[in-house]
């Protein structure tokens, strides 16, 4: 009997696999390898920082981990473009980056927080792998004495691997006339267990939240980040004069697809504009993505907990 050959492309996935037999009894995970990624602008980055390498094993839960580069610069940079390239897509559920003062890197923080002292670079997320490029004229700064700062999520996918994921730096030529470009996450802060009490089976649990923006601000994008039960989310803007303006309707959220919703044209907040983030969790036995609609979902880190932020990213003068 001739041998039958059987490549088939996991494109969703990223990765490819080949079964040299369909019958070999050969476990076809231990063939997959993750997909080759490059760089998406034209050129090489003009700095590399290399995450250390962190194995993976193939079941359990794994904690964060929270690591801190520091930046070798003798003068102050300004990013316009930043890209990740994970060692192995299939087990880096995220990763969050942050410019921080290098003699205060281990200060303890997660992503529902705003310090005035670090600066949100960029993140990786499933559904956002494409460079991040900085609207015209802005960038985030990292002056001399910094490091970056990463919050890094591993999930188990059934095979032992390691990844070592790699971040291009693009920086501006000229840094005359630049503003920082700043990311602010208005949350029922979702690293906290007693933020988020969704009862069990409920189909359309509602939570809001709001931020005053006390300078003028120019809006330019806004990401939603909810875990499984993620239903909806929607921003809108209160103005001083309690007008009211939608910014944005992500009315079928899917936490397999993360992206950052760029406005068409920016918006322009006046001093003392409210900005409100309202959505909905679905904990039912009809979500497919719930891992136990029978009990209560709590705030919390890990995929199975909850989470409820709306990253705005603006510029202020």
């Amino acid at each position: 009997m001739k041998k039958t050959v059987l490549t088939t492309s996991l494109l969703m996935a990223g990765v490819s696999m080949t079964l040299s037999s369909a019958f070999a009894g050969v476990d076809p995970l231990t063939q997959v390898k993750p997909a080759d990624a490059g760089w998406g602008l034209n050129g090489a980055p003009d700095y590399i920082v290399d995450v250390p390498a962190a194995l993976i094993p193939a079941t359990g839960v794994l904690d964060y981990i929270n690591t801190t580069i520091d930046m070798p610069f003798e003068e102050e940079k300004w990013v316009k473009s930043v890209q990740f390239i994970p060692g192995d897509k299939r087990v880096l559920h995220h990763l969050l980056s942050y410019v921080v003062p290098g003699d205060d890197a281990e200060h303890e923080f997660d992503e529902a927080d705003n310090i005035d002292t670090v600066e949100f670079l960029e993140g990786y997320a499933p559904g956002k792998e494409d460079p991040t490029t900085y609207p015209e004229a802005t960038g985030v700064k990292i002056p001399v004495g910094s490091a970056i700062r990463m919050s890094i999520h591993y999930t188990a996918m059934g095979q032992e691997t390691e990844d070592a994921t790699r971040v291009g730096l693009w920086f501006h030529d000229e840094q005359e006339d630049l503003k920082a470009f700043r990311t602010y996450s208005v949350s029922a802060r979702g690293g906290r267990e007693d933020a988020i009490l969704i009862p069990p089976g409920d189909m359309n649990y509602e939570m809001s939240t709001n931020h005053i923006f006390e300078e003028e601000t120019t809006l330019y994008s806004f990401r939603a980040h909810m875990h499984y039960r993620g239903k909806s989310m929607r921003a809108a803007v209160i103005y001083p004069d309690q007008t009211r303006e939608e910014i944005i309707n992500v009315a079928n959220y899917n936490f397999g697809w993360q992206p950052t919703y760029r406005l068409d044209e920016p918006m322009t907040l006046p001093a003392g504009s409210r900005v409100v983030v309202e959505g909905s969790f679905d904990n039912s036995q009809y979500n497919v993505g719930v891992p136990d609609p029978s009990q209560p979902a709590l705030g919390g880190l890990q995929s199975w907990d909850e989470m409820f932020i709306g990253y705005f990213s603006y510029t202020d003068e």
